[in-house]
């Protein structure tokens, strides 16, 4: 069984005057009763591994749908088919101890003690990864301790590039039925005020939203990417994009 922990010594080996490749991949929604999710991740796992290795992939939430041990149990027995690295992140179907316990090898998810919360410091480009999780509400939340990590981790290094790598959009959505995909707005409000302060971050990339869709925070560009579940993907879609591995091809330098 492969992890991310696995690729270490290739991660150190990186120099940060070398561009990356990331893929993003999200909303795989696996679930015990529908199979075809799970035949919808495989089928994006074969698609990403028969193009050049991106450095790491990064699955942007919603791992399974209804957060149980067994549909992580098949989640991460698919994603470890792949053939780079890759890191994880919670969306609102998520269950953080099951999800913490499903990945336990993969080191970066233990930075913070209470939210799959971290930094990724190896590459040319920072990957700051932020937990939206509402436990009450399949809306997003940033509270006040999780912006003050985020504040913490962009504080860090401010000299070096750096993206955001989340599950709810934080731009209001004009695409979807409930434009606001956060239950309380004003902290969006904070985390554009907080991002606009660095001027090395270029950029936020998430999910949630099971359309392909962009938008802004302030001034940073927002990209949602649609989901690899079939049956769930929303909006007027061509027969191609219907089925299509719905993946993400990101580079940064």
């Amino acid at each position: 069984m492969r992890s991310f922990n696995d690729f270490s010594a290739r991660l150190h080996g990186l120099t940060t005057d070398k561009s990356m490749r990331i893929i993003q991949i999200s909303d795989s929604h696996i679930a015990n009763d529908i199979p075809q999710r799970l035949t919808d991740l495989d089928t994006c796992i074969e698609a990403i591994n028969q193009l050049p290795a991106p450095d790491l992939v990064i699955h942007t939430g919603d791992i399974t749908h209804n957060g149980l041990e067994s549909e992580y149990a098949s989640a991460r027995k698919s994603l470890d088919n792949l053939n780079a690295p890759y890191c994880v992140l919670a969306g609102n179907k998520d269950d953080r101890t099951c999800l913490q316990l499903a990945f336990n090898d993969h080191n970066y998810l233990t930075q913070h003690e209470t939210f799959v919360q971290y930094s990724i410091e190896q590459y040319p480009t920072r990957l700051l990864i932020l937990d939206t999780v509402c436990e009450t509400d399949t809306k997003g939340e940033l509270c006040k301790a999780r912006l003050q990590h985020l504040q913490q981790m962009l504080e860090h290094n401010t000299a070096k590039p750096a993206v955001i790598f989340m599950h709810h959009s934080p731009y209001i959505v004009e695409e979807i039925p409930d434009p606001q995909q956060f239950h309380d707005w004003s902290q969006v409000d904070k985390l554009a005020e907080l991002l606009s302060r660095f001027t090395n971050v270029q950029g936020v990339y998430c999910g949630h939203v099971h359309r392909n869709v962009e938008g802004n925070i302030g001034k940073l560009p927002v990209s949602v990417l649609s989901c690899m579940a079939t049956d769930l993907r929303k909006g007027k879609l061509s027969e191609e994009e219907k089925t299509r591995p719905m993946y993400r091809e990101l580079t940064f330098s």
